[in-house]
């Protein structure tokens, strides 16, 4: 996905069209009608009857169900609104902005979601390549507040969201227009990132750490 949109902005040469259907007047219309509402009752509805037929099945089915939620909301939150947003109050200068250029979506498709989530994926295969066993916390008993696994589940959800950041601000996807945005929702992306990315990384850091010094 990463690739792809980063292959077709480079060789793509966006031509606006004037009085072009835009779907993004059908998603605002119809989650005012509260279909995000039903499609919750209706998950919760399945996850309920899962629970009843086998308790293994449901807890596939909750995190299934969390991803696709993660992944949903975050495009109804780049996707829905004005096509064209109102001017952002943020002015920085000097180094931060620098850094905020750095990581903005808006520009380039590799996020810091993408790298975490990638590090920890490369990290697992080369223990089992290497033979040195990394503690990947599967029990439902973490020794921390949570567990590797769940926290790289997370960061990828993160992931999809950011990339539908720099889709929408290059070009049209699924009959939604191409979109500019302003710096408010790339803030509160950046925020999460901060959590989400950063107790990864301190668990990843440790496990590999305890790995190392174990194997050696």
């Amino acid at each position: 996905m990463v690739l792809c949109s980063y292959i077709m902005s480079r060789l793509s040469t966006y031509k606006e069209i004037p009085n072009q259907k835009d779907n993004r007047d059908f998603i605002n219309k119809w989650e005012r009608r509260g279909v995000s509402y039903w499609g919750i009752v209706i998950a919760l509805a399945v996850l309920v009857g899962a629970a009843f037929y086998s308790w293994p099945l449901a807890f596939r089915l909750f995190f299934i169900y969390i991803f696709i939620g993660i992944a949903y909301i975050g495009f109804l939150y780049i996707m829905m609104g004005d096509r064209m947003e109102e001017p952002d109050d943020w002015d920085t200068t000097g180094k931060t902005k620098k850094l905020l250029d750095l990581i903005d979506y808006r520009r380039h498709p590799f996020t810091i979601s993408l790298i975490m989530y990638s590090l920890v994926i490369i990290s697992f295969l080369l223990s089992k390549q290497l033979g040195i066993p990394i503690h990947m916390e599967v029990s439902g008993n973490p020794k921390y507040i949570t567990s590797l696994p769940v926290m790289a589940f997370l960061t990828s959800g993160l992931m999809v969201v950011s990339i539908y950041v720099y889709i929408i601000n290059n070009g049209d996807i699924f009959g939604i227009r191409k979109a500019t945005q302003n710096e408010n929702k790339m803030m509160l992306i950046r925020f999460l990132e901060i959590c989400c990315c950063g107790l990864t990384l301190f668990i990843w850091l440790v496990e590999v750490v305890e790995a190392l010094i174990l194997y050696f």
